[in-house]
């Protein structure tokens, strides 16, 4: 079989992105292959555009047009109110349920059981600041249901007590979720249980 160096490249570029697979990896590049220029030209300028417009929030992290997101600068949010989630595609589908007011703060990664990667030391620190500063009373740890996002939960929780002391009651995410399911997945209906129904952790 006659091997191109191109191709293979990309087939392992695109097999580093989060669940794609080396078969889906190999079909995504033929199939790029056999589109017209004008698509793929139009998907290399959308990945352009993302890269140059989008930045993180200068407060909670997440994705966003602008130094400081929407949710952030929205006044009308419970301004004590914390939920602690692990992307920006987690913020969207709590949004989603309407049954969250607060604020946020993704975290972009969580603890590495297998490689005993820790949270990163600054992002934490970004954290503590946010609590001291809002004077947070309530904190939702809603990290996945995986071995990853429990070792994620755990850490926070100790962390922030260790940290912040007892003034900040701390919940996690309750009935619903089942265990190794991460949240994007989750349906909206679950999801809403699910924050109506967070435990004292």
């Amino acid at each position: 079989m006659l091997v191109i160096k191109e191709i293979e490249d990309l087939i392992n570029t695109l097999k580093s992105l989060p669940n794609i697979t080396s078969k889906q990896a190999e079909k995504i590049v033929y199939y790029l292959l056999n589109s017209d220029d004008d698509f793929v030209s139009s998907l290399i300028n959308n990945i352009k555009d993302l890269r140059k417009n989008l930045q993180f929030c200068n407060q909670c992290n997440t994705i966003s047009l602008t130094p400081i997101c929407q949710i952030c600068s929205n006044k009308a949010r419970n301004q004590n109110q914390l939920c602690i989630v692990a992307t920006s595609n987690d913020v969207d589908k709590i949004e989603a349920t309407n049954s969250y007011s607060g604020l946020y703060f993704v975290l972009h990664q969580e603890i590495s059981v297998k490689s005993k990667t820790p949270l990163n030391q600054n992002l934490t620190s970004k954290l503590l600041n946010l609590i001291n500063k809002k004077d947070i009373k309530e904190i939702i740890i809603a990290t996945n249901w995986t071995p990853d996002g429990e070792a994620t939960a755990i850490f926070l929780k100790e962390l922030i007590k260790h940290r912040i002391g007892n003034k900040v009651n701390i919940f996690r995410l309750a009935v619903g979720l089942p265990i190794n399911s991460a949240l994007n997945y989750a349906d909206n209906e679950t999801l809403t249980h699910a924050l109506k129904n967070k435990t004292q952790y």
